[in-house]
C-alpha cells in the first residue's frame, strides 16, 4: 500500500534523526506528526514521565485538540492501571470501550464520533490505544496515545506493526534524551559540589557561604537559596548568605534551629525536609512551618527543601532551597548532591569556627602576655627606686657603723633583689622589642671578656674555666654588643654556678661557612629531661633540690633565648643529669650589607 511505503520511508528518516540529533523535542514532534500524517491517525500524543506524573509534551492533530491536551498532567499510576486492564497488542495496549473507569473517562479526551454499535471493526469513541515507552533497562520513560485511526476502523495487524515501529523510535528518542539528561545532570551536580568544596579555600566564611549559595542556585534553578550558620560558642558569630537575594534579617527563622536540633538528636545524619507554601502541617517542622512559609511567600517560592548542616553530630547551620514551582521535586541524584553539599558545608563551617576560636584565643593570649609584660615593667620600676634608696642608706650605715654585722645581710639581699628587678625590666624589654640597633661585634672578644670576668668567681669556687676558638683572629657578627654579651655571660655564669668544686667549664667557638657556634660545656649537676622541656620558660626553676639551693630568678635563659632569636640565631641545650650540660649558641655570619639591608 502506498501509505505503508511512505511510512517506511518516514521511519528510515526518523531512525537517522533519532541516532544523530540531540533535539529530542523536535524528534518527538516529528514522530507524533508522522503517526498522523503517514499512518492516518487523527490524534497522536506523547507524554514524558516527570517524577510520578506523565506530562503531555507533544501532540499532533487538530489545533483545538492540541490546545486542549498539550501540557496535560496525569498521574502515572492511572495510566499504569489502564495498562493492566488493557489487551496486549504486542508492545501496544488496547483498552476497549466500557473497561475504563468513569473517573478516568471524565479526565480523558473523548472524540466526538458516531459509530455503529453492531460493527465490531468500527472505532468506538471510548476506545483507547496506548504504547508505553520504556528504556532498554525496563525503566518507564513515557507513553504514546493515539486515537481516531484511519477511516475510524480498528487498525489491522499490519497497521499496528507500523505504529509499533514509530513507538520504538519514540522510546529510543526518550531513552537517548534521558541518558543525555543524566549526563548533563551529573556534570551540573558535580560542578556544584566542586564549587562548594572549592569555596572552603576563600579568605572568610562569609565569602564561602555566598559562593556556596550561588552555586546551589545556579545548579538547581532555585528561586532563592540561603545558607545560615550558628556559632559554636557564646562568642561566635552567626552568618548568613543568599542568592540571588542576600541574606537579610527578614529571612531569619529562629524556630528552624529548634526543629532541626530535634532531628539531629534523633538521627545524627538527618535527611532533607520538604515543605509547601500552603502546607497546613509539618511533622518535622512544627515550630518553624508558619514563619518559614512567610519567608517563602516573600521571595515567591512555592516549595522549599531544608538541608541541615551537621558536623560531628552537631548542628552548625542549615541551607534552604526555594523553588518557584510547587511540583518541582529533586531527583535522587539531586537529593544525594544536596546532602553532600550539606556535609561539605558542615565541615567547612566547623573548621572555620575552630580556626576562629583558635585565633581569638591566640589574640587573648597575646593580650595577656602584653599585660604581663606591662605589669612586670610597672612593678619593676616601682621597686627600683625604693631599692636604690635602701641600698644607698644601708651602705651609708655600714660605713659609719662597721661593727653592725646585720647590715651586710641587708645589703646582700637588697643587691639580690635589685638584680631580680633588673632582670625583670630587661625581660619586659626583650619581650616587646622586635628590632635592635646592630653593628659589627667581635664574638671572640666577647667570649674572652666573659671568661675573664667570671674567672675570679670560678677560681674561688674551685672550677676550671677556659676558652678555645677553632679559628685564628676575630669572628665578626652584626648585632647589639651588650645583648650578645649578656647571652654569653649568662651561659658561662650558669655553668660556673651549677658546677661543683673540682669540675670544669669549657667555652669553645666554631666557625662554619654561614654561622658561628659558641658552646659552653660543664661537668656540673646536669638537667633532667623533664626540666629541659621548660629550661627556657620564664620564671622556671629546676626541680633538682641541689639546684634550687642556688639563688636564681629563672629569667636569665629566657632573656638569652629571646636575644638569640632576635639576632636570627638559636639557643639550645643538651644535658644529662649528674654528668653535665652543654649550651649551644648559634649566630649567622652576615656581611655589613646584609646587616643594613
Amino acid at each position: 500500500m502506498p501509505y505503508q511505503e511512505g511510512a517506511l520511508s518516514r521511519l528510515a528518516e526518523l531512525m537517522r534523526r533519532v541516532n544523530s540529533s540531540t533535539d529530542t523535542e523536535v524528534i518527538l514532534e516529528e514522530i507524533a506528526r508522522g503517526v498522523v500524517d503517514v499512518l492516518g491517525y487523527g490524534v497522536a500524543a506523547i507524554a514524558r514521565l516527570d517524577g510520578d506524573t506523565l506530562v503531555m509534551t507533544n501532540v499532533a492533530g487538530p489545533p483545538e485538540v492540541v490546545a486542549e491536551i498539550l501540557h496535560r498532567r496525569t498521574p502515572a499510576n492511572q495510566i499504569l492501571d489502564e495498562f493492566r486492564q488493557a489487551d496486549k497488542w504486542g508492545i501496544l495496549r488496547f483498552v476497549p470501550a466500557g473497561r475504563m473507569s468513569e473517573e478516568r473517562l471524565r479526565a480523558a479526551w473523548i472524540p466526538d464520533l458516531e459509530t455503529a454499535d453492531d460493527d465490531p471493526e468500527a472505532w468506538h469513541p471510548q476506545h483507547a490505544l496506548y504504547a508505553p515507552l520504556y528504556a532498554a533497562s525496563g525503566e518507564l520513560l513515557g507513553n504514546m496515545a493515539v486515537d481516531l485511526p484511519r477511516d475510524n476502523r480498528m487498525p489491522s495487524q499490519a497497521e499496528r506493526e507500523l505504529l509499533e515501529m514509530f513507538v520504538v523510535q519514540a522510546g529510543v528518542a526518550l531513552s537517548n534524551a534521558r541518558e543525555h539528561e543524566r549526563l548533563t545532570e551529573r556534570v551540573r551536580l558535580d560542578r556544584m559540589i566542586a564549587s562548594v568544596a572549592g569555596s572552603g579555600t576563600q579568605s572568610s566564611l562569609s565569602q564561602t557561604l555566598a559562593s556556596a549559595a550561588t552555586a546551589i542556585e545556579e545548579s538547581l534553578g532555585t528561586v532563592q537559596a540561603w545558607v545560615r550558620t550558628f556559632p559554636i560558642d557564646a562568642q561566635g558569630r552567626e552568618l548568613g548568605a543568599g542568592s540571588p537575594l542576600p541574606f537579610a534579617v527578614e529571612h531569619e527563622v529562629p524556630e528552624l534551629r529548634e526543629d532541626l536540633l530535634s532531628q539531629v538528636v534523633l538521627n545524627p545524619l538527618p535527611g532533607l525536609v520538604e515543605i509547601g507554601v500552603d502546607d497546613v502541617a509539618s511533622a518535622l517542622l512544627p515550630a518553624s512551618r508558619k514563619p518559614l512559609q512567610e519567608v517563602m511567600r516573600a521571595v515567591g517560592a512555592r516549595r522549599a527543601v531544608v538541608c541541615p548542616l551537621v558536623s560531628l553530630d552537631e548542628l552548625v547551620g542549615y541551607a534552604i532551597l526555594g523553588f518557584e514551582s510547587r511540583t518541582r521535586s529533586l531527583s535522587p541524584r539531586e537529593t544525594d548532591a544536596v546532602l553532600e553539599v550539606g556535609r561539605l558545608l558542615g565541615q567547612i563551617v566547623r573548621a572555620s569556627r575552630v580556626l576562629e576560636t583558635e585565633q581569638r584565643l591566640v589574640q587573648e593570649l597575646r593580650e595577656l602576655a602584653r599585660y604581663r609584660s606591662e605589669l612586670i615593667a610597672t612593678i619593676s620600676h616601682e621597686l627600683k627606686t625604693p631599692l636604690t634608696a635602701i641600698l644607698g642608706h644601708a651602705e651609708l650605715v655600714a660605713d659609719r657603723h662597721p661593727d653592725l654585722t646585720s647590715i651586710d645581710a641587708i645589703i646582700r639581699n637588697a643587691q639580690r633583689l635589685a638584680h631580680l628587678v633588673a632582670n625583670l625590666l630587661h625581660y619586659s624589654r626583650v619581650q616587646g622589642r622586635r628590632e635592635t640597633v646592630r653593628r659589627a661585634v667581635d664574638l671572640v672578644e666577647l667570649c674572652e671578656a666573659s671568661v675573664d670576668l667570671l674567672g675570679i668567681r670560678a677560681g674561688q669556687a674551685g672550677v676550671a674555666l677556659s676558652f678555645r676558638s677553632t679559628t685564628d683572629g676575630p669572628v665578626v657578627v652584626f648585632g647589639d654588643p651588650e645583648e650578645l654579651a649578656r647571652v654569653v655571660d649568662n651561659m658561662v655564669d650558669n655553668a660556673v654556678k651549677y658546677t661543683r668544686e673540682g669540675g670544669s667549664v669549657e667555652v669553645t667557638m666554631q666557625v662554619t661557612d654561614d654561622e658561628v657556634v659558641v658552646e659552653v660545656a660543664d661537668t656540673g649537676m646536669g638537667i633532667s629531661p623533664a626540666d629541659q622541656q621548660h629550661v627556657f620558660s620564664a620564671f622556671h626553676r629546676s626541680t633538682n633540690p641541689n639546684a634550687l639551693s642556688i639563688p636564681g630568678t629563672g629569667l636569665g635563659l629566657p632573656i638569652a633565648e629571646r636575644i638569640a632569636e632576635s639576632h636570627g640565631g638559636t639557643l639550645g641545650v643538651t644535658s644529662e643529669l649528674g654528668v653535665g650540660s652543654t649550651f649551644r649558641f648559634t649566630l649567622p655570619l652576615r656581611s655589613a650589607r646584609d646587616a643594613t639591608g
